[in-house]
């Protein structure tokens, strides 16, 4: 490299560049605006004498151009058509390059006139460069003592326009350098907030995990305080009365049914043939489907109708069955029951009436609410310590992101500054 950009450090210069320096994030900006200003201002003071390098062998090459116009180039001598050839070459060469060589490179204040000044010059350099080459076989062979010359100047002028254009890199990987270091800076601020947010979240759900916590505990004594009352003790002995009153009508409705089921031929072929009106045909039906349901206070005399009808059909052979007498036996015995079925299933039905109605000895209902709401305190404070695992892991994670996130951009500051950066944020 040239102009000191990678010049060898001095004893000096290491010992600063092994310094280290705290910044806060806030700082950074002016930090980078000082470092491109000072790339910018080297730049324009090491591209000053290559410009002026540029424009002295512009001026050597109109110099040569004018001794080119003023030469006849000896062709009077050759052929017509060649000489017209070497005639328009000649005219072209003076014409383009007189006008690119007469270029002057502005005052170079700003790094953009550098870019300028450097745009400018490489337009001049391409154009001559392209005019000598579409004519290079005629400046060679007609006009040789200036060809040698014509190629050194340019090749100066390409030398120093490198330079420039180097140093112009530079400085614009510096831009792009400081573009990245931004993008670091808005995701570490990013971070920062997204950190802060959380760390403030997690107590705040401690708290509501330590208050959730408690709620537990007193609904829990809330639900022993009812369950260790005497309404309580009151309440299940009557829900294991009403249990055992319950069994006790499924027995007796099973006692019922089997009676029935006895009668089932006779009762079931008499439903085809009966002459009965239709309601006490619809109440057979029902008795035919479900005999202990059917059988009640209430329909006990059209049961009776429908149970004797039957075993008259059955003497008379209008009902056939196999074994008339053992079913005419069977219907008169469960004639004879049907009181006490009926007697017992009403005792039962009113048991279980008088056993609900001393269920109000305790609040099921405020008991059950409880429950409810402990299992959804319980889901709640779950839920909670879950996040709150969810959210440390997460902090955690982006914490150690963080710590790398500021160590890059300490590296990458480092990188344009020779300075070690001790980032605070």
């Amino acid at each position: 490299m040239v102009f000191g950009w990678n010049k060898k450090k001095t004893g000096k210069e290491e010992q600063l560049s092994a310094a280290s320096k705290e910044i806060t994030l806030n700082q950074i900006g002016q930090i980078l605006s000082d470092i491109k200003n000072s790339k910018q201002k080297q730049t324009i003071n090491n591209a000053k004498p290559l410009f002026s390098n540029i424009q002295n062998e512009l001026n050597s090459i109109l110099k040569i151009i004018d001794h080119l116009s003023n030469d006849s180039l000896k062709i009077d001598d050759i052929d017509n058509q060649l000489k017209i050839i070497v005639t328009r070459s000649k005219t072209e060469v003076i014409s383009i390059i007189s006008k690119e060589a007469r270029i002057q490179i502005p005052q170079l204040n700003t790094f953009d006139d550098v870019k300028k000044a450097t745009e400018l010059a490489s337009q001049a350099l391409k154009k001559i460069g392209d005019v000598l080459g579409r004519n290079s076989r005629v400046i060679h062979i007609f006009a040789k003592k200036y060809a040698q010359n014509l190629k050194d100047h340019l090749a100066a002028i390409n030398t120093s326009n490198m330079s420039i254009s180097r140093l112009i890199n530079n400085c614009t990987k510096l831009e792009s350098d400081e573009s990245l270091i931004k993008e670091k800076i808005n995701k570490i601020i990013a971070m920062n907030q997204t950190i802060s947010d959380k760390t403030i979240q997690i107590p705040k759900l401690k708290a509501t995990h330590d208050r959730l916590a408690d709620s537990v505990i007193t609904i829990k004594n809330q639900i022993d305080s009812l369950k260790s009352s005497p309404q309580h003790a009151e309440y299940l002995e009557i829900k294991n009365q009403i249990e055992q009153n319950k069994k006790e009508e499924n027995n007796l409705g099973k006692e019922i049914d089997e009676e029935f089921s006895k009668i089932s031929r006779p009762l079931g072929k008499y439903v085809y043939v009966t002459s009965l009106e239709k309601p006490l045909k619809i109440l057979m039906e029902e008795l035919i489907e479900n005999p202990a349901k059917t059988i009640t206070t209430q329909n006990k005399d059209s049961v009776l109708v429908i149970l004797e009808s039957c075993m008259k059909g059955t003497l008379s052979g209008a009902v056939s069955v196999k074994e008339a007498d053992k079913s005419v036996e069977q219907i008169s015995n469960l004639i004879r029951k049907l009181d006490d079925f009926i007697s017992r299933k009403n005792k039962l039905v009113k048991k279980s009436q008088e056993l609900q109605s001393k269920l109000g000895v305790f609040d099921i209902n405020a008991f059950d609410e409880l429950e409810h709401k402990l299992q959804k305190t319980i889901t709640d404070k779950n839920d909670t310590e879950s996040k709150i695992k969810k959210l440390e892991s997460e902090l955690v994670q982006e914490t150690n992101q963080h710590m790398q996130a500021i160590s890059e951009l300490s590296r990458a500051l480092q990188s344009i500054s020779n300075i070690e950066y001790v980032i605070l944020a």
